[in-house]
């Protein structure tokens, strides 16, 4: 959990914007921290593999979660195995982002919400596209009623024509 806390922190202070070429001292600290994490969710990942297996009924690919942390995990090699090459990274290292999900496979009530959450996405559907069809509705209403009514309201009470 430290770990992710960690990453999360790093994760807010890096500015890519700011400095591009990280040549920067707080850059190249916040990179090293940033592999140092890496490294560490890796050897955890090859240690879960390890004690799980990789295929099979109750093995480490078995798990949602895992899978997760497994593509988390995979999107990080193939940022630092096409580093070096002239390659557009910014897609990769946009799944950085899901790291912070990892802390969901710690707590065991928060796995729990989630899931719950995940499970009544397809009924949200259903009201969204309630909202969608009175928001449609009414948006057509209102373009017959007030029809150009408005039209020329705004402006600045001067000559804007230069």
């Amino acid at each position: 959990m430290v770990v992710i806390l960690l990453n999360c922190v790093t994760l807010g202070m890096f500015q890519p914007c700011e400095d591009v070429s990280c040549q920067s001292e707080w850059c190249r600290i916040l990179q090293v921290l940033d592999d140092c994490i890496f490294a560490f969710f890796a050897v955890e990942m090859v240690i879960k593999m390890v004690a799980l297996g990789i295929f099979g009924p109750n093995c480490y690919l078995g798990d949602k979660w895992n899978q997760l942390d497994f593509v988390i995990v995979m999107a990080g090699v193939m940022e630092y195995s096409l580093d070096g090459h002239n390659a557009s990274l910014s897609a990769i290292r946009t799944v950085r982002v899901l790291r912070p999900l990892r802390a969901i496979n710690r707590v065991p009530s928060m796995r729990i919400l989630v899931t719950l959450l995940l499970d009544t996405l397809p009924m949200l559907g259903n009201v969204l596209l309630l909202c969608f069809f009175v928001f449609f509705i009414f948006g057509i209403v209102g373009v017959q009623l007030w029809a150009g009514l408005l039209r020329n309201r705004c402006f600045l009470g001067e000559d804007i024509r230069t």
